[in-house]
Formats: structure tokens, sequence, C-alpha cells
């Protein structure tokens, strides 16, 4: 995954993110937030945690919008501006949580002032989590 091209690309989407518990339970957490279809029990995830090399070959990690993802795989994207407030509310969440800290609060300093849908844990087992994009770990 991590040609220069790759890297590239992964410097220039998502919020870049220092993680203050283990990366599965960033993960974990991120499929339980986004648009929820209560009816049907469907989640449909906005964001995930990528794991990468920088160019010093330290492991890293940015929060993305899935729309951001595909830019990795050299797809279209329709991300837009509505899309850059979800991701970063969502970053502010995971912060507020003392999950990750953004390591620019800029990153993190336009959010929506809607509620943002996240399934307790507990009921989880309830839905079906439909990925738009998988997780690259």
């Amino acid at each position: 995954m991590n040609t220069m091209n790759n890297l590239d690309i992964i410097n220039k989407i998502g919020i870049k993110v220092l993680l203050k518990v283990d990366y599965p339970i960033i993960c974990e957490t991120l499929e339980r937030i986004g648009i929820v279809n209560k009816i049907e029990k469907k989640i449909f995830p906005s964001c995930y945690c990528i794991k990468y090399s920088d160019a010093e070959g330290s492991e890293s990690y940015r929060v993305c919008h899935f729309k951001e993802m595909f830019l990795l795989q050299n797809k279209e994207s329709t991300f837009n501006d509505l899309d850059a407030v979800r991701r970063n509310t969502i970053g502010y969440l995971l912060q507020s949580w003392n999950l990750m800290e953004a390591l620019n609060q800029d990153d993190i300093a336009d959010i929506l002032s809607r509620k943002i849908t996240v399934v307790p844990f507990k009921e989880k087992k309830e839905y079906t989590i439909v990925h738009k994009f998988r997780n690259l770990h």
C-alpha cells in the first residue's frame, strides 16, 4: 500500500492522530458511528482509521472519511465540505472520549452542530454494518 504515490495521497487526506487506545478499539468505535437506519438495523460507518508508515518509516494513523479513502485506490470521490465537517466532528468526539488526539487541533475545529449517530456498543450486535469502503489494515 505504501508506494510514494499513496503516501502523497495519505498526507493530503483525513486527520493525522495520535492514538491513546489500541488501534482495534478505534476501528471498532468508528464502525458504530455514521448513518444509522434504525428500521433496517444497519450502520453505514462514515470514517475509518488507517495505519500507515510515514516517510521516516514510523507507524502513523489518520481518521478519514470513507469517500477520501477511494482516492487511495485511484477512484473518483465525491468528498465535499459537509463530509469534511462530519469527519472533523467524529474526530472531535473520539478526542473528547480520550481515544485519540488530533495532532493539529485546527483539523477538528469545524464541527457539526447537529447530532452524529453513535450506536452503543451493547446494541452493536443488533445491527448489520454496511461498509462503503473496506478498511486498510
